[in-house]
């Protein structure tokens, strides 16, 4: 005769999960039913969750910024230009993922779109101030940090001297 056991699914067999995946909220699958290959079950974690392992619970995890689920990000960040990043994926951990402004503007937000901005007396671009103030001995001072307000920095002499450009 052939023998054949799900381990999954026989209450009686010794070596089968008996409810390890469900009890850890898994799916388990046992890819060979042959009655001599025992202990390759495994189990799967519930979308979107991933992860696997074999004859015990997996580690499951969440990507908010890649998966899809009630919490992620989706395209939150990449619509608005910006990067994302999570930064504690296991799947009990949720709502963690930030947004962050791509250079030379600077911003962070957690679970939403970052407020960029873009300080021309400190960021490195091509309508920035750069070392222009300082190496004149001079204070820089960005009227507006709006990504869309450029070129708009002035200089401005340090006391007793005074004037601006």
């Amino acid at each position: 005769a052939h023998c054949t056991i799900d381990e999954c699914e026989e209450a009686t067999c010794v070596t089968c999960e008996k409810g390890a995946c469900a009890a850890a909220n898994q799916t388990c699958e046992d890819p060979n039913h042959d009655a001599v290959h025992l202990d390759d079950w495994f189990c799967l974690c519930v979308p979107p969750a991933v992860g696997r392992a074999t004859a015990v619970p997996a580690v499951c995890r969440i990507d908010e910024c890649a998966a899809a689920c009630d919490s992620c990000a989706g395209t939150t960040c990449t619509d608005a230009g910006q990067a994302c990043a999570d930064p504690d994926t296991h799947d009990d951990v949720l709502g963690d993922w930030t947004c962050t402004c791509a250079l030379p503007t600077v911003g962070v937000a957690v679970k939403a779109a970052a407020q960029c901005v873009l300080d021309e007396c400190v960021a490195d671009c091509a309508t920035c101030a750069g070392a222009n103030c300082t190496v004149a001995g001079q204070s820089c001072d960005d009227a507006d940090t709006a990504p869309s307000a450029t070129a708009d920095w002035t200089c401005h002499c340090v006391a007793p001297e005074v004037g601006n450009a």
